[in-house]
C-alpha cells in the first residue's frame, strides 16, 4: 500500500494543470478521528474513505468550521494504487442560505424541548382544572349541608369516606402539579442554554470552508484520505489530585486534563492528545537591525553662528542647508536600506510547535475514545499518574499561628515533568483543600501542605520584652525580646518538626540585630532560603515527647531616633 503526504494550502488559482478538469468527489462520510489540543488551539484530523476511478479527480470537504486556520491545512492518504496529490485548495463560503450544522442541530433540540414544554403546559392546565373541580364539589357539598342538613341522610362513615376521597384527590392533584413544575423548571433551563448557544452563533449569516484535494490515480482504487487543520477556540489545562497516605508517607500525584472547545464541530469518540507545545509563540526570534549612533554636530543647530534664520553668518548655512539635508536624507536611506531589504526578503513560514518555557514539549495520549462537545463545556479526562518519593514533616510558624501543618516533601521521579496547575489535596482519603502546583522537573522537590496536624501541640510564650539604653557617652536604644515555643508530639510515632521564625532586619546600617546565643536554641539555619532574618530549625520529636525552641534577640539603634516596624 502506498502512503503519500501533501502539506500545501493554496488559493484556487494554484491548481496544477493536470487536475484542471478533474471529476469532483464529495467526502460525504468524513469523520473527525483525532485531535491534538494545545493551550490555545487544536489540530483536528478528519478522515474520509473514497473510491477513485482511474484518472484525475478532486475530493472536496464541505462545511468545515470558520475557526479553521487555512495555512495549517495538511493532507495525507494511503491506497493500493500510486495516487498523486496536487495542491490543497480552500475557499471560504458565506451565505445566509447555508445552514450551520451546529445551528440546525440546536434548532432541532429547541423544537423538541418546546414540544415537551407544551405537553407539560397542557398537563398543568388539566391538573389546575381538576383542582378547581374538586374544590367546587367540596364547596357545594358544604353549602348544601348548611342549607338543609336534615335532607342529607349520610351515615358518619360515609361522611368520613367522602371527605377522605376528596382530600386524597386534591392532594394527588397538588403533588402532580408540583412534579410538573419541577419538570417545567428543568426544561426552561435547557431551553435557555440551547437558545444562548444559538444566539452565540450569530445571525443567519454562516461562514464555512470548502477544502478541495486534487489527485490522480493510474488505476481504480480505494483511498483513505486524512485532512488535518488547526482550529481556534480550543484549549486545555492540567489539574491534579495529590493523595497522601500518612501511614506509609506515600503520595500519589494524579494528573487530569481539563479540555474545552468551541470550534463549531463536536468531537465524538476521537483519539485525543494533549500537548504542551505552544504554536502561537512562533519558531524563532525576529531579525536584528543595525543600532546606529553618530557624533553630535553643534554647528548644525547653533543659531548664534550659523542658525537657520538667525542673525550672523546665516546665508552660507542657508545655502548649504539643502545640500546637507539631501546628504542626510541619502544617508538615512542608506541606513534604512538593509532593514527594508531584510523585510522584503522575509518569507512566510509554516508555524510549528515551539519549546515551552520549561524547555520541553510533552504529548499526552488519552487512552480510549473521548468526546468533547463544541459548546465550551469543560471535560475532565484522565492523563496519568506520576511517581514520587515523599517524606513527611510538620511545619510550625509560631509568629503566625500555634497550629502545626502537615507537609509532604515530594520529589518527582521518572522522565516527564509536571506542568503548573491547580491541585486538589486528599489526606487519608479526605479532601482537605486546594493549592497550586508549580512547574516541576524530574528529581525536583516541592512541599505540599495537607492541612493542620492536631496531633502536634504548639504553645508560644513571650518571656521578655524590654527597652533600655546603653553606652557611656553616646547612648543607644535597645529593644530585647525572648520567646519560647513549646512543642509536644502526640503521635504514636516520631515526627520531623520544622520551626521557622523571622528576626528584625534593619534597612539602615545604624540598626543592628543580635541573636542572643545563650537564650536561643542551637542548630538553626540563619537566612534560610536566602530570606534575610529567617531562622529555621529541623529536628525529630519522639512519640509523646516534648521539645522547646527558644529565641532571643536584641535590636540596637541611635538614641533620639524612632524605629518603625517593632
Amino acid at each position: 500500500m502506498s502512503r503519500f503526504l501533501m502539506i500545501a494550502a493554496l488559493s484556487p488559482l494554484c491548481l496544477l494543470p493536470s487536475f484542471a478538469k478533474a471529476d469532483v468527489i464529495a467526502a460525504e462520510n468524513s469523520k473527525i478521528m483525532s485531535a491534538i489540543v494545545y493551550t490555545d488551539r487544536a489540530t483536528v484530523t478528519r478522515q474520509a474513505v473514497v473510491h477513485l476511478p482511474a484518472g484525475s479527480h478532486s475530493v472536496t470537504f464541505q462545511g468545515l468550521p470558520a475557526q479553521m486556520l487555512p495555512d495549517s491545512l495538511r493532507a495525507e492518504g494511503s491506497a493500493l494504487a500510486a495516487v498523486k496529490f496536487g495542491a490543497v485548495v480552500y475557499k471560504q463560503v458565506t451565505a445566509s442560505e447555508i445552514a450551520s450544522p451546529r445551528a440546525s442541530e440546536l434548532n432541532a433540540q429547541l423544537e423538541t424541548l418546546q414540544d415537551q414544554k407544551n405537553i407539560l403546559d397542557g398537563e398543568k392546565q388539566a391538573i389546575e382544572s381538576k383542582k378547581i373541580f374538586l374544590k367546587t364539589i367540596g364547596n357545594q357539598a358544604a353549602l348544601r349541608t348548611n342549607e338543609n342538613i336534615a335532607d342529607i341522610n349520610l351515615k358518619p362513615e360515609q361522611w368520613t369516606h367522602a371527605a377522605q376521597t376528596l382530600f386524597t384527590a386534591i392532594n394527588d392533584a397538588m403533588a402532580a402539579g408540583v412534579a410538573v413544575d419541577v419538570k417545567l423548571r428543568d426544561l426552561d433551563k435547557k431551553i435557555a442554554a440551547v437558545q444562548s448557544e444559538i444566539n452565540g452563533l450569530g445571525t443567519g449569516q454562516y461562514s464555512t470552508y470548502t477544502v478541495t484535494v486534487p489527485l490522480e490515480t493510474p488505476a481504480a482504487t480505494q483511498l483513505t484520505l486524512d485532512l488535518s487543520y488547526q482550529v481556534s477556540n480550543a484549549s486545555w489545562n492540567p489539574i491534579y489530585d495529590a493523595r497522601l497516605n500518612t501511614e506509609t508517607s506515600k503520595m500519589d500525584l494524579i494528573q487530569y486534563g481539563a479540555v474545552r472547545q468551541n470550534s463549531g464541530e463536536d468531537w465524538n469518540d476521537i483519539k485525543l492528545t494533549l500537548s504542551t507545545a505552544q504554536p502561537q509563540r512562533g519558531t524563532s526570534l525576529p531579525d536584528l537591525t543595525p543600532f546606529w549612533v553618530d557624533l553630535f554636530r553643534p554647528e548644525l543647530y547653533n543659531t548664534k553662528t550659523a542658525g537657520f534664520g538667525g542673525a550672523g553668518n546665516s546665508a552660507p548655512l542657508a545655502a548649504a542647508a539643502p545640500a546637507m539635508m539631501a546628504e542626510s536624507a541619502d544617508a538615512m536611506m542608506r541606513d534604512q536600506a538593509p532593514m527594508e531589504m531584510a523585510i522584503k526578503k522575509k518569507e512566510a513560514s509554516f508555524t510549528t510547535a515551539n519549546i515551552t518555557s520549561g524547555g520541553f514539549v510533552s504529548e499526552y495520549h488519552i487512552p480510549g475514545p473521548a468526546s468533547i462537545t463544541a459548546d465550551g463545556t469543560e471535560t475532565k479526562v484522565m492523563v496519568g499518574q506520576f511517581a514520587t518519593e515523599s517524606t513527611l514533616q510538620v511545619h510550625i510558624k509560631p509568629q503566625i499561628s500555634t497550629e502545626a501543618f502537615l507537609v509532604a516533601k515530594a520529589k518527582l521521579k521518572g522522565e516527564s515533568p509536571v506542568l503548573e496547575g491547580q491541585v486538589s489535596l486528599f489526606r487519608d482519603g479526605a479532601f482537605v483543600g486546594k493549592s497550586n502546583l508549580p512547574l516541576l522537573r524530574p528529581d525536583e522537590e516541592y512541599a505540599l501542605f495537607f492541612g493542620a496536624d492536631d496531633q502536634v501541640s504548639v504553645k508560644r510564650k513571650l518571656l521578655k520584652d524590654e527597652k533600655t539604653e546603653a553606652g557611656m557617652i553616646l547612648r543607644d536604644n535597645i529593644q530585647e525580646r525572648h520567646f519560647i515555643t513549646e512543642i509536644q508530639n502526640l503521635h504514636s510515632k516520631p515526627v520531623v518538626i520544622v520551626v521557622k521564625e523571622t528576626t528584625p532586619v534593619g534597612r539602615n546600617d545604624k540598626i543592628a540585630t543580635t541573636i542572643l546565643k545563650s537564650d536561643t536554641t542551637a542548630g538553626y539555619e540563619m537566612d534560610s532560603a536566602n530570606i534575610k532574618g529567617l531562622m529555621r530549625w529541623e529536628f525529630t520529636v519522639q512519640p509523646k515527647a516534648r521539645q522547646d525552641v527558644k529565641l532571643g534577640w536584641k535590636v540596637t539603634w541611635p538614641k533620639d531616633t524612632d524605629l518603625s516596624g517593632l
